[in-house]
């Protein structure tokens, strides 16, 4: 599953090392949840809101300051169409559409000022006359409209009606990729969350099992040290003098085993010493408990 997974698409968040994202990202924090077998107490979610609301209190931030951290866009290129341009610059200086210039759709004649001038009727003459040839194009375009506008409509039409259906079926096939990598992504959780559960039983366990013997070393350090009372004042005396006698001997090849070189071989000899006296506390200790 993981080599199969490895060469499709990663099933993990797509995220640098903690501390060591750069760019744009830098700065954000590794998501390291498991949403399908995390899970959402009452509690955790008003633990969420509480550090939202939190962030958005104490965050200084404007809408706008979130777009100045991703990546730039890409280059706009208007060469070669200076009207793109200077529109585009319109638009960026949230300038306003000049209005639409309708004194050349009018059919005026000349002001009263002007009956009698030649020149002004002239130039009404001239306006009617492109008035006409106006219409007449409209006319004209709506003749063709009507012989072949069906059948361009028809194919259009159905041009659209493909790029619909591709559309769709790209995103078809884009849910069910979503749904195969969350389907893959659950399989993995749900095993991972199988083996988290295992390896805290076995935790629970050892912790177990440390308060177990914890408990029983307790009660028979209690139990050794109730029968040493039970010795007689010279026996404990002794028994006593043997073990600081021994642990001072075990502290004192430590120290030469640190030491390094020689100090090695003398601890051994050391060590073999101190066993024996421990194994001679030992062997002594028994006599006293049966008389």
């Amino acid at each position: 599953m993981a080599a199969r997974g490895s060469q499709q698409q990663p099933l993990a968040l797509d995220s640098a090392a903690y501390g060591q994202a750069s760019g744009w990202r830098k700065g954000e924090d590794l998501i390291d949840a498991l949403p399908y077998i995390d899970p959402l107490t009452p509690d955790i979610k008003k633990q969420v809101e509480a550090l939202i609301e939190e962030e958005m209190r104490s965050s200084a931030k404007r809408p706008a300051d979130y777009l100045k951290e991703l990546p730039p866009l890409p280059p706009a290129k208007f060469e070669g169409h200076p009207l793109l341009q200077a529109e585009y610059e319109r638009v960026r200086a949230r300038q306003p559409m000049p209005p639409l210039d309708i004194t050349r759709f009018r059919l005026d004649p000349p002001p009263q000022t002007k009956r009698g001038d030649a020149a002004a009727w002239r130039a009404a003459l001239e306006n009617a006359n492109a008035q006409l040839e106006h219409q007449l194009n409209r006319i004209a375009n709506l003749e063709l409209l009507l012989k072949f506008g069906p059948n361009t409509w028809r194919a259009q039409s159905q041009l659209s009606a493909a790029a619909g259906k591709q559309v769709e079926a790209q995103l078809t096939d884009m849910r069910k990729q979503i749904d195969a990598l969350n389907r893959e992504r659950k399989v993995q959780q749900m095993a991972a969350g199988m083996e988290l559960r295992r390896l805290e039983d076995e935790w629970a366990n050892a912790v177990r099992k440390n308060l177990e013997i914890c408990m029983a070393c307790e009660k028979l350090e209690g139990e050794v040290r109730m029968l040493h009372e039970q010795l007689p004042e010279e026996e404990r005396q002794r028994l006593t003098g043997e073990a600081a006698a021994a642990a001072a001997a075990a502290a004192a090849a430590g120290e030469q085993q640190q030491d390094g070189g020689g100090g090695s071989g003398e601890g051994g000899g050391g060590g073999g010493g101190s066993n024996g006296m421990a194994n001679g506390q030992h062997g002594d200790g028994p006599e006293p408990m049966d008389e």
